[in-house]
């Protein structure tokens, strides 16, 4: 993946996207072959060093028995105000001010006050939270209604501009965020190339993407 280029993850059920975007933040270890970052092996890296360079949102929501504030910023040191209330609003997480306490309100484990989505939106918060280097999100829109969907992936393209993205794609709306897309079958990289090269030639990414519902009208 180049730098500050988003790359979209596009394949079925068991293709291996979870797993390959896992693999980059050292959820897991490679087996076999290396990633790098600018050049270095994610595994020479301290984990600290790591986790500054490299922000994840996963479909499913990660949060702590904290306050919105602390579960935003877990882990980063030197957050500001201003930092804070950009990423909320990339994420459409306004709700979190007219929650009792706003920022300082606890939201208990795994944040079950909160709905899917309101969840989904927190931890995608926390993900572009500071701007990292490398940015890696596993389908995070997935419980947002559509008209929802639509805003956070508005305002998300502003950060990808100035990022490297793994994405994650269930739906052309989120296809159309990257600059290439790359199309795994069973565990491998069948395919890479624009949204447009892959449609026009690839059948197997036409016919996955034609299998939801968005597929109409999204042809460029």
């Amino acid at each position: 993946i180049r730098p500050g280029e988003t790359m979209a993850l596009v394949g079925s059920v068991g293709a291996g996207k979870t797993t390959l975007t896992s693999l980059v933040g050292r959820l897991y270890d490679v087996t076999g072959g290396r990633i790098l970052l600018g050049g270095v092996d994610v595994r020479d890296l301290r984990l600290d060093q790591l986790r500054h360079a490299v922000s994840t949102a996963f479909e499913e929501a990660t949060l702590f028995s904290a306050s919105v504030r602390e579960n935003l910023s877990l882990g980063r040191s030197g957050i500001s105000d201003d930092d804070v209330t950009e990423a909320i609003d990339v994420a459409q997480a306004e709700f979190v001010y007219e929650l009792p306490f706003g920022l300082e309100t606890r939201i208990g484990e795994q944040g079950m006050s909160l709905s899917g989505g309101q969840r989904q939106r927190l931890a995608l918060a926390r993900a572009v939270l500071g701007r990292p280097r490398v940015l890696v999100l596993d389908d995070p829109l997935s419980a947002l209604d559509v008209h929802t969907e639509a805003q956070v992936e508005a305002a998300l393209r502003r950060v990808l501009a100035s990022t490297t993205a793994l994405v994650v794609a269930h739906r052309p709306s989120t296809v159309m965020l990257a600059d290439r897309v790359a199309l795994l079958v069973g565990g491998r990289i069948a395919a890479v190339g624009t949204h447009s090269e892959l449609l026009a030639s690839v059948p197997e990414y036409r016919n996955l993407l034609a299998q939801t519902s968005e597929f109409e009208g999204v042809t460029s």
